[in-house]
Parts: C-alpha cells; sequence; structure tokens
C-alpha cells in the first residue's frame, strides 16, 4: 500500500507552532508492517517553543514500523537519514545561519505521535556559516557527532538527551570580550539534553587554538583541557573548570618593540609579546547571572626572554562581571627576573576593565634595570590603567625609590635614594611606545666616587621622557647638599641648586655653589656637566674664581678642613678655584685644577703671615695630588723674630705635603727645611731637619719676651732632626747648633738656680765659688758656644750648652788681695769680684716646655695681631728657663 500527499504553500498555526510558506510533499509505502517514508518539506519561516527557523529545507527518509491505529502506537525498529538546511536554524537563545543538519539514526520507536519514545543509534552534523546567541557570535561552525546514543520522547514536553563523541570547529568566535580564532573541541563523552526548549551539555571537552584575544591580551597556540557544562533555558550559561596553556601570549603594553629602543625597554617589550602561559587550575562561568573567572591554583607566564610571572587570585576572586557589565577582580603578582622581566611583588586589591582598556591599583615593589639605572627598586601603591592605548599610572603618595648605581662606564654614581612625588597628573603616561614620566622628587642622596663626593637632601622636579628616539630628561633642582668623601675631607658641605637635561644621549647641566653653616650666606662658585653618551666621554667642571675673605666674613675654615691647622682666623685676600673632572668610555677618569692667590694675610701656627702669594697646579683632585715644584712665597711672617721672605717649594701627593724645599729669613740668617712629607691625615706623624745658617739667636730671644732676663748674641748654625706626633708633640733628637762666630751671653742672677760650682779648694765655701759662676754668666763672651738639643718626656726639651770664653764685664774688674788677706785668708769670707778676661768652661743643662712654650709663642703673635681666643684672657710671655749650670 502507497499513500501520496502532497501540501502546498501555505501558513499553519496550531498552538506553539506556527509556519509560513510551509509546504510538503510526503511518500509512504507500506510492505507488512513496516513503512518506508519519504517526506521533503520547506518553509519560509517556522517557531514553535523548542525551535525556530527561516528559509528551512527537510529531506527526511526512513523505515519505520507500521504505526496500528488501533491501539494507537507503532512500536519497533526505526531508521532514519536526515537532511535539514536553513537560512536560519535554532532555538530562541542560539541560532545559526545558513546552517546544513545532516543526521542518521538507527533504533528503535514506541508509542503514537502525542506520546513516543524513540531510542537508538545516531550520527550528526552541523555546519553553519555563523552561529550567534547571547553574546556569542562564531564563524564557520562545524559539530560533528558519531556513534551518538540518542534518547527522545514526548509526553507533557519534548524531552531528549544524547551521549556521544563529540567535535566542534569554528574559523573564529566571541564571547562577550572574547575572541578565539581557528577553534577546535573535542570530547570524548559528552551528555547533551533538553526538554522543549532548554538543553544542558556536560562532561569533558578539549579545546584547542591558534588564537584567543581579550582586548589587548592575545594567547596562541593554546591548549585547555576542561569539564565543561552549558545550560540553555531562555539564557545560555557557560561554565568550565579545568587547565589552560598556551605556547605564544602577547600583551603589548608599551607598543611594539622598535630598533631605537632603550635595551631594556626593548626587552621589556619582547617580553610583554612572547611568553608561555600555563593556568592549571581555572574555573569560568558566564551567562544571564554574569561572568566568573577564578584561578584556583596560581597561573604562570613565563616569556621567552627569561623569568616567570606567577598570578595569584585575591579575595574575592580574579574576575567578576554583572550581565552586560564589565567585571574586574583581586590579584596577587610575583614574578623572578628575567632579561625583559623585572622581580615583582605586587598586590592587586583592585582591578577592572574600562570600555578603552582596563585600572588596576597596585601596591608593592619592583626591582629592575633600566637605561643608566641599574639595581632600580621602587615601592608604590598607585593605579595603572589603560584608556584608548594610553597606559597611565597615578599615586597619591610618593613612591620610594633606590638605585644600586647609574652606569656611567668608569664613572658610576652608586646609591642613589630618593622619592618621586605626584604632581598635577600621571606619574608615567604611556601611549605608542612614547613615554613620559614627571614628578617632583625629594630626599634624593647618592655617592659619586670618582668625584669623592656624596650628594644629599636633594629636591626639585623631573621630567623624563622616551621614544624609539631615546631619551630624554630635564630636571630642576631647588636645593642639594654636597659632601666631599674624600679622606682627609677636601671641603666643607655645600649647597647646589640649578638644572640637569639629557637630550639626544648627551647630558648638560648647571649649579650654583653656596655654602653652608656659617658660609651658607656666600655665594661661592658654579660646577658645570657635560656629557656624550654616545661617546662615553664627559665632565664636571668647578669654577670659582674669586673668593674674597674678610674679618668677619667668608674664611677659609668655612669651606676646608684641610686649612684648619695651617690658616687662622682672620684672613683676608682672595683665592681663586678652577677644576675639572674628565673621563672616557675607555680610560680612567682623571681630574685637574688650579688654586691662586694674589695675596692672602691670615695668622699660621708659626705665626702671622703676610703677602701670600701662589699659583697651585693641580693634576689630580681625587685624590689631591699636584704637579712638581708648586711654589708659594709670602712677604713676611712672624715668628717670634720677624721673618722675612718666606719661600716654599712643595707639591701633594697620595702621602701628603711633600716639601721639597722651605726657607725663611731669620735673625739675618735662614732657617730651612730639608725635604720631607707632611701626610693629610692630621693624625699621622711625620719626621724631618730643620736647618739653621748664620741664625742670630739674641733677635729670636728678644722677640719671645725673655730680653729683660737673658740677652744673647750668638750667630748660629745647625741641624735639628725632630718628630712631630699629634698625640705627643713636637720630639727632637740629637739636634745640634753651634756658634759660627764669637757672642756674648748675659743671664740675669735670678734666673738662675741649682747651679753647681766646683774648683776652689776644700776651704773655699760653695757659696764663693756659685757667686763667682754667678758672675761669668752674667757676662760672657765666648769663642765657642754648642748646643745639643733634646726631646724629653712631657713635652720637654733638654738643651745642653757647651760654652767657652772669658768674664767680659761693661767696666773692666780686678781682684785686690792684701798680703794680711791672704794670710788670714780672711778674703774666703767677702764677696769677690770675677776679674775681666777669666777664662770661662760653661756647661748649661736647661729644660724648655717646648709644647708650652709654642703655644705662648703664638699667643704672644695673637696679641700683637690684635687677636684672643675665644673665652679666654689674654696669654701672658712664655717663662723663663730654668737652667742649671757648671762653670
Amino acid at each position: 500500500m502507497r499513500l501520496a500527499a502532497r501540501l502546498p504553500a501555505g501558513a499553519l498555526k496550531s498552538g506553539d507552532v506556527e509556519a509560513s510558506g510551509l509546504s510538503a510533499v510526503l511518500d509512504l509505502t507500506t510492505t507488512g508492517d513496516r513503512v518506508a517514508l519519504r517526506l521533503a518539506a520547506a518553509a519560509d519561516r517556522f517557531r514553535t517553543r523548542a525551535a525556530q527557523g527561516r528559509g528551512a529545507i527537510l529531506n527526511l527518509t526512513g523505515d519505520l514500523p507500521y504505526p496500528d491505529l488501533k491501539t494507537r502506537r507503532g512500536d519497533g525498529r526505526a531508521v532514519l537519514d536526515a537532511r535539514l538546511t536553513g537560512d536560519l536554524l535554532g532555538s530562541p537563545s542560539v541560532r545559526a545561519r545558513d546552517a546544513e543538519l545532516t543526521a542518521r539514526f538507527d533504533g528503535a520507536v514506541s508509542g503514537w505521535i502525542e506520546t513516543f519514545r524513540l531510542d537508538g543509534a545516531a550520527d550528526a552534523r552541523l555546519a553553519a556559516r555563523a552561529v550567534q546567541g547571547s553574546g556569542l557570535d562564531a564563524a564557520a561552525a562545524v559539530v560533528t557527532a558519531a556513534r551518538a546514543q540518542v534518547r527522545v520522547s514526548r509526553d507533557d514536553a519534548l524531552r531528549w538527551s544524547v551521549q556521544t563523541p563529540l567535535s566542534l570547529t569554528a574559523a573564529s568566535a566571541r564571547l562577550g570580550q572574547t575572541q578565539v580564532r581557528n577553534l577546535v573541541l573535542s570530547s570524548g563523552g559528552l551528555t547533551l539534553g533538553g526538554r522543549d526548549a532548554a538543553l544542558e551539555a556536560t562532561g569533558p571537552l578539549s579545546a584547542a587554538f591558534d588564537r584567543i584575544g581579550f582586548g589587548d591580551l592575545a594567547l596562541k597556540r593554546g591548549r585547555a583541557d576542561l569539564n565543561l557544562d552549558i545550560v540553555s533555558d531562555g539564557a545560555v550559561r557557560i561554565g568550565a573548570e579545568g587547565s589552560l596553556r598556551a605556547a605564544d601570549g602577547a600583551w603589548p603594553l608599551f607598543g611594539p618593540a622598535g630598533r631605537d629602543d632603550i635595551v631594556e625597554l626593548g626587552r621589556m617589550k619582547r617580553a610583554l609579546s612572547a611568553f608561555a602561559v600555563n593556568a592549571p587550575a581555572v574555573r569560568f562561568s558566564t551567562g544571564s547571572a554574569g561572568t566568573m573567572i577564578d584561578l584556583t591554583r596560581p597561573a604562570t607566564l613565563t616569556p621567552a626572554n627569561g623569568g616567570v610571572l606567577t598570578i595569584a587570585q585575591g579575595g574575592g576572586g580574579a574576575y567578576r562581571a554583572e550581565p552586560g557589565r564589565l567585571g574586574g577582580g583581586a590579584l596577587t603578582l610575583t614574578a623572578t627576573r628575567g632579561e625583559g622581566l623585572p622581580e615583582l611583588a605586587v598586590a592587586v586589591p583592585d582591578w577592572r576593565l574600562t570600555e578603552g582598556g582596563f585600572e588596576a591599583t597596585l601596591d608593592g615593589r619592583a626591582r629592575l634595570d633600566f637605561d643608566l639605572a641599574r639595581g632600580l627598586d621602587a615601592r608604590t601603591r598607585g593605579v595603572l590603567a589603560l584608556a584608548a592605548g594610553r597606559l597611565t599610572y597615578t599615586t597619591r603618595d610618593c613612591v620610594d625609590l633606590t638605585v644600586e648605581r647609574l652606569e656611567m662606564d668608569e664613572n658610576d654614581v652608586h646609591r642613589v635614594a630618593g622619592r618621586l612625588c605626584p604632581e598635577a597628573g600621571p606619574l608615567l603616561t604611556s601611549k605608542d611606545g612614547v613615554w613620559r614620566v614627571a614628578a617632583g622628587f625629594d630626599r634624593l642622596t647618592a655617592q659619586a666616587p670618582f668625584l669623592g663626593m656624596r650628594f644629599a637632601d636633594a629636591s626639585g622636579r623631573v621630567a623624563v621622557d622616551g621614544a624609539r628616539s631615546g631619551v630624554g630628561l630635564r630636571a630642576s633642582v631647588a636645593d642639594a647638599r654636597i659632601f666631599d668623601t674624600a679622606k682627609p675631607e677636601r671641603f666643607e658641605p655645600l649647597s647646589a641648586s640649578g638644572q640637569v637635561a639629557l637630550a639626544d644621549e648627551r647630558w648638560s647641566g648647571a649649579f650654583d655653589l653656596k655654602g653652608t653653616g656659617p658660609a651658607a650666606a656666600y655665594a661661592l662658585g658654579r660646577l658645570t656637566l657635560a656629557h656624550d653618551g654616545r661617546a662615553g666621554a664627559g665632565g664636571v667642571a668647578v669654577s670659582a674664581p674669586n673668593l674674597t675673605f674678610a674679618e668677619h666674613g667668608l674664611q677659609p675654615a668655612m669651606l676646608s678642613p684641610l686649612v684648619a691647622d695651617f690658616i687662622q682666623s682672620p684672613v683676608e685676600g682672595s683665592v681663586g678655584f678652577e677644576g675639572r673632572f674628565d673621563w672616557t668610555k675607555d680610560a680612567e677618569p682623571t681630574s685637574s685644577g688650579r688654586l691662586s692667590t694674589p695675596g692672602l694675610d691670615f695668622v699660621s701656627p708659626a705665626g702671622a703671615v703676610k703677602g701670600l702669594k701662589g699659583d697651585i697646579a693641580f693634576t689630580s683632585l681625587t685624590p689631591l695630588v699636584t704637579a712638581p715644584n708648586q711654589r708659594l712665597t709670602a712677604d713676611s711672617l712672624s715668628a717670634g723674630a720677624e721673618v722675612t721672605a718666606l719661600d716654599l717649594t712643595f707639591s701633594i701627593d697620595q702621602a701628603g705635603v711633600v716639601i721639597d724645599g722651605a726657607q725663611i729669613v731669620a735673625g739675618g740668617g735662614t732657617v730651612s727645611v730639608e725635604p720631607l712629607t707632611v701626610p693629610l691625615d692630621a693624625t699621622q706623624p711625620y719626621s724631618g731637619v730643620i736647618v739653621l745658617d748664620r741664625v742670630q739667636l739674641g733677635d729670636l730671644i728678644a722677640d719671645t719676651g725673655f730680653d729683660d732676663k737673658v740677652l744673647l748674641d750668638a750667630v748660629v748654625s745647625g741641624r735639628l732632626p725632630f718628630i712631630m706626633d699629634p698625640e705627643n708633640g713636637l720630639k727632637i733628637t740629637a739636634g745640634r747648633l753651634e756658634a759660627v762666630q764669637p757672642g756674648r751671653l748675659s743671664i740675669k742672677r735670678e734666673v738662675l738656680t741649682d747651679v753647681a760650682a766646683s774648683g776652689g779648694g776644700a776651704e773655699v765655701s760653695e757659696n764663693m765659688v756659685e757667686d763667682l759662676a754667678y758672675q761669668a754668666m752674667e757676662n760672657l763672651s765666648f769663642d765657642q758656644l754648642s748646643a745639643e738639643v733634646n726631646s724629653l718626656d712631657g713635652g720637654r726639651v733638654a738643651v745642653l750648652f757647651h760654652i767657652r770664653g772669658r768674664h767680659d764685664p761693661p767696666r773692666r774688674q780686678e781682684l785686690r788681695l792684701t798680703l794680711s788677706e791672704l794670710i788670714s785668708r780672711s778674703f774666703l769670707n767677702r764677696k769677690l769680684p770675677l776679674p775681666s778676661d777669666t777664662r770661662i768652661d760653661l756647661t748649661l743643662d736647661t729644660t724648655l716646655n717646648a709644647n708650652q712654650l709654642i703655644s705662648d709663642l703664638m699667643a704672644v703673635n695673637r696679641a700683637r695681631q690684635g687677636q684672643q681666643a675665644r673665652d679666654e684672657s689674654a696669654p701672658q710671655a712664655a717663662p723663663a728657663p730654668v737652667p742649671a749650670g757648671r762653670p
């Protein structure tokens, strides 16, 4: 039996089912208890509660059991082959365009049209040019199921389930902000089921893709192994949990890498443009309730040029988004150092996507190298934002920065530390490979060993601009302190203010220098900087052409501790200094300078110096080294006796001040020192020899204030070897002086004590002999005089005089005795005059407190200049020596 039926194009509406442009051709052939079915149907439009379509064409063939019309059942084996195409096919929530569905079913059917059950195996393939749904858009999608176990039933609702291996491919897909290219999904056992328009799919699913992108973030050559749960019941909800890996990723926050990039910036860009991703435990869900992503285990990003970035979720989850809105979350980031990856420990307590990018609150620390800065360490809290391709970092608090060193070949600057503080705009901006840092700075410190200087408490503002062409910088320094780190210190702390700039790899700068402390009111000079980064060569010049010193004004001790022991206030006159520090890429840095004075008056330890003049050439400023044979002269020196024509030849090296020759005119002769080295470190001892040549000692004694008690006319020559120890003072060893011509000595009786005299015989009283000895030393003309000079403990000096001469009083004396006095020896009981021309052989042993004597001489000299030490009364002349003698 055969039934052929034809439905011309028309409209249909029955309950929830409606169609327009519906036509069909049906052919039924009955053979025994079997029916061969052939159906060709088409509809311009159709809609049911579970499905809808447009431009649909259905071709169906089957081998079915013949229905029992009496029992209203059709039980038996059923084999169906179907092909459905349509311009639009799908459900109310998911639609496929230009779709083709082919399917084959081989199973059993039971029941009737209103209530039936279908069980069996099926193969199916769905291909569509596009698939669209709530937030879903896929292109060139193909879904294939093979040997699927299918169950379909209808009673009060249409129910179905499928257990099948499944594969899905799509040339591209977009879900919310996520875009995928060349997606391949496969499952070895997916379970799908539905009721009317609702459906659910669960099971393991592997996904491979060529590229998946989220904003500017892109992952390539990736794979995800997930447990899938999809529900569509008027809205689509997709959940997945598993792992995600990608061999290649890119997030070009700083733009593409360029040939002219700074090395470290280029490495950062390459790190952000090529990294592997491993997220071993990810949970994802999206649907009408929103989108959620959790990292149940930390994920890692491994740049191709080294290092590892670890991402863990913070409190509240890695990502949360309400329906139709962009979301955010909380993360923690840690990184190990790589070629382009900084060392990082940052909390991200709040981040969120925006229409043009994202915003993220950062709180943590980063350590990296960048251009000149090696070991840059930054601690900060602020907001990193990306909008319309423009990256910014904004903070309300200052950023604490430290830098191990600024790398400048042989002239590195070390231990840089300070704060970058926000001003009107963002601290950092970056777009299309062009970036800018603009901020104030304070508490800035740095060490410059090649200059022998330390900088502290610098403040001002700085702007750093970066582009493919290089880095530019402009900084204004409102104030900074400059400290000397050389030992011994060359200068007291200075204050500096000025500008510094970097353009086309060339540094330039100029700073005005002022004093600090008592010298704070005085402008001193100018420091200029020039450095060619390409050539690796540059220099710093220091110019102080006219430092004028005046009583109650600027003084040298305010500027340099080196002069404190040599040049004492008040100082009047002027000096000029010009110095340079130079460096090149392939050589050790050098420095040089010139110090000159047209005339300087001051008080030295030896006395008042007038008219000091000289021009000193330095071949090094770190440490201080001069050229050989530097010369200073002075018009006069008041050192007890008036000294004129001071002439000093010297040089300075790392060991100290090398005195090649020093000579003064004093006492009608010259006093000089043999070559010696005086350490720059005032705590170290030194030794030398003082040489006297035809010096009149009487002039020196007269100027010391002893001339009312001691008169001396002695022109001497000799050597005084000495050791100067800062702790023990001056020590003379084996010094010897000798008179070079006859002279006179007169020591008043009251000065002499402990005189021991002998030679008168047993019957002569000691008093008589001592009296004759006193007379001998009061008026002594000598032919020979020598003195042995040696230091004793306690700063005292022993002087042992040997004198040979005759008694030479102003008026000639004779000793006249009567015969009776000789016989009775009564002359021994009276004072006797020492006859003129009596021969004298005198040894005079005396000691001096040399340290006190030098101190008192200095005090006398200051008193002569009208100066007194602060809080001290005017010093008295030194006490006369206390000799002990033997005539």
